[in-house]
């Protein structure tokens, strides 16, 4: 109970320094502050990423994610081509290793520093992507946000009082059936929600185009959420920090969005959204 109650007040306050900096965004701001926060949440998360892999007996280079991560963040921001954001500081880094001369644990560097990269600056760019480069951006990012954490509150919420039937106990035993239920239902109502409210009213989705797409982000944001607990496993971590209260570090809070970033900008690219606007 004393989690719960620390969650929701807690939870308060980053609802209201989400709305807030959506309101800026919106309004003298623009979108520039919106994708400097996601950098920086996502960079941080990238420390404590490595942090955790490091537990697990990887050992990635921190300077090395942090140099891959900012360019390609950058490279969502500004646009840039993926081989430029991409490719090319890729093949810096692996370079850079060769001209070291030491193959000893170079194994697990490369495989720890190009995890750190791929699983969180790689995927969380496309959030940016979404918001710079998507038509409506800072609706569907709005979108994003409310399916991927409405869908996170309502699993702990019903999974914790309700849930019997567990979900994937050996990569998380707190999960369960009813709590990803409770999930995709609220996720889907949260996605209408916004639909109905933050889009401009000729250009709302239709229920064809934003219904597939709030579900394929809600299971995008549960199997992101699995893929952190996955990796905390491998190294008996509780959480990626202790940043903050009840809530853990920064890898706990932008976790649903590692894959469901990606998810919901493809579907909108492969569903010509992208393109038609």
């Amino acid at each position: 109970m004393k989690d719960l109650r620390a969650r929701l007040g807690f939870g308060a306050l980053l609802v209201a320094a989400v709305v807030g900096v959506f309101w800026l965004d919106h309004g003298a701001a623009g979108p520039h502050l919106t994708i400097g926060v996601l950098t920086a949440l996502t960079l941080l998360a990238q420390v404590e990423c490595c942090r955790m892999l490091t537990a697990a007996g990887l050992r990635p280079q921190a300077m090395a994610a942090f140099a891959l991560g900012l360019g390609t963040l950058a490279g969502a921001a500004f646009g840039w081509d993926w081989a430029i954001a991409s490719a090319l500081p890729l093949a810096f880094y692996l370079a850079f290793e060769v001209m070291r001369r030491e193959p000893e644990g170079a194994a697990l560097r490369l495989g720890g520093t190009l995890l750190a990269w791929v699983l969180v600056p790689l995927m969380l760019s496309q959030a940016i992507v979404l918001r710079s480069a998507v038509p409506h951006g800072w609706s569907w990012l709005i979108f994003l946000v409310a399916v991927c954490k409405a869908g996170d509150s309502s699993a702990y919420l019903i999974g914790t009082a309700f849930g019997r039937h567990k979900l994937i106990p050996e990569v998380s035993p707190n999960k369960s059936w009813e709590g990803a239920a409770a999930s995709m239902v609220f996720g889907t109502l949260a996605g209408w929600l916004v639909v109905s409210t933050a889009f401009p009213v000729a250009a709302a989705p239709a229920l064809t185009l934003w219904l597939p797409a709030a579900l394929l982000t809600n299971l995008g944001a549960q199997f992101g959420d699995l893929v952190e607990s996955l990796i905390k496993r491998s190294g008996a971590s509780k959480d990626s920090a202790t940043l903050l209260p009840a809530f853990g570090g920064a890898f706990d809070l932008v976790d649903s969005f590692l894959l469901a970033s990606p998810a919901l900008v493809i579907f909108l690219h492969l569903a010509g959204y992208s393109s038609v606007g």
